[in-house]
């Protein structure tokens, strides 16, 4: 049996959220139990069902009081060690409630700023579990501090989700043969409607381009309204839809006319599918990303995507072949989403080579044998023969897989 620990409950909104919901499903599938475990429940909008039990973990220890003491501890590289070992009597065998009993793997999602993922590493060793982490690193941003390295070498596998992260953590000083690279599959919903969309919105068959993301410097979000007026003065019926959360920004929408700009808000996970579905390409001019879910999913409706300048995005996505380039200079940006939105014919032929690069390279199947062969190969794992049985399990059951678990 498998633990995911987090310190966000799994059932909420986010990506990492969505991967938890996704591997244990998929696991599930296979016939392979487990458990959720989470510190603390934030507002993140609605609720999505799982398939495995959840317990909150509560602090054995006054976490209102603790919660300073570790942010200067995790400041002092010197005091890791003090702060693992405070960490491991905040959230000791107790505070899992039980959970516990039965695992053989301790999966955890997040970094060392999260602190629980320390106490689970000297858990699963005094336990002789497996632990492996999944940190969602996005170098020069987050992820990579020094005590987020601490967490890590303390691991048996560590997911990166790109190259670049793989080596960004090795230079950092994470032993290169824990450092596994593992894609994501498409985690939104496949069902997507885009001609409902496009009539609740009145915008016909206009040219669409969808922004799906943090509203913020770092996604690219205020370069992108910058660069639109740009793009209506050459394309005048284009329609920029906006989804996601963060300030609308009202300044900047002010130069754009109400007919070339929809706002969706917070999407549900079905208007998210349908607007992936509407949309003639999608763009998020990122900065930092530790992989681009988003491009995938808008991949897997066969749409061409524009990525920023993080080193992940434009590892995953190919310039000139299933997407494109930009910074977040808006003549630059303007000119490349131009690019695709006057020629059709080859917007079209990158949304399908993308469609095929997910369809190679990125599904549940693919996730879950990465996540399975590294607990397998978790020296410590306490149960070899049970791994084994995972892996022929899977080996038996990957092409029955649906393309993607439901999130």
């Amino acid at each position: 049996m498998t633990g995911i620990l987090s310190i966000n409950d799994p059932t909420q909104t986010g990506g990492l959220a969505s991967y938890q919901r996704q591997l244990a499903a998929a696991m599930s599938e296979l016939g392979l139990q487990g458990w959720f475990g989470f510190v603390q429940t934030p507002d993140c909008g609605p609720t999505h069902p799982i398939s495995w039990r959840k317990t909150k973990l509560t602090s054995k220890l006054p976490w209102k009081v603790l919660r300073s003491i570790f942010y200067k501890l995790g400041a002092r590289p010197a005091l890791h060690g003090a702060l693992a070992q405070l960490a491991g009597k905040a959230w000791p065998e107790a505070a899992f409630n039980g959970a516990i009993e039965g695992t053989g793997q301790l999966h955890f999602v997040g970094t060392g700023w999260d602190f629980i993922g320390l106490a689970a590493a000297r858990l699963a060793r005094k336990k002789g579990m497996g632990f492996t982490v999944w940190p969602a690193v996005h170098p020069g941003d987050w992820g990579d501090d020094q005590i987020d390295v601490h967490l890590y070498r303390q691991a048996d596998t560590v997911f990166c989700q790109s190259d670049y992260e793989r080596n960004h953590l090795a230079a950092l000083g994470v032993p290169e043969p824990k450092l596994v690279r593992c894609g994501l599959p498409p985690m939104c919903r496949e069902d997507g409607d885009g001609a409902r969309l496009r009539s609740r919105l009145m915008i016909g068959d206009r040219p669409a381009v969808l922004f799906l993301g943090r509203r913020d410097a770092g996604k690219g979000y205020p370069a992108l309204l910058d660069a639109w007026p740009l793009v209506i003065q050459q394309c005048p019926d284009a329609v920029l839809l906006l989804a996601g959360p963060g300030g609308a920004d009202e300044a900047r929408l002010a130069n754009i006319s109400a007919e070339n700009v929809r706002d969706l808000g917070c999407p549900s996970e079905a208007e998210k599918a349908d607007a992936y579905a509407a949309c003639d390409m999608f763009c998020l001019p990122s900065a930092h990303e530790s992989f681009g879910i988003v491009y995938v999913e808008a991949w897997s409706y066969g749409k061409p995507v524009l990525c920023g300048t993080a080193p992940a995005s434009r590892e995953l996505v190919e310039h000139g072949v299933t997407g494109v380039w930009a910074d977040q200079q808006p003549q630059q940006l303007a000119a490349s989403l131009l690019r695709l939105l006057m020629h059709p014919v080859e917007c079209r032929r990158m949304g399908q080579a993308g469609l095929a690069h997910q369809r190679r390279n990125y599904t549940t199947a693919q996730t879950l044998a990465c996540h399975l062969q590294a607990w397998h190969q978790c020296r410590t794992y306490a149960t070899v023969q049970t791994a084994s049985s995972h892996l022929q399990a899977w080996k038996t059951a990957a092409p029955n897989l649906t393309q993607r678990a439901s999130a």
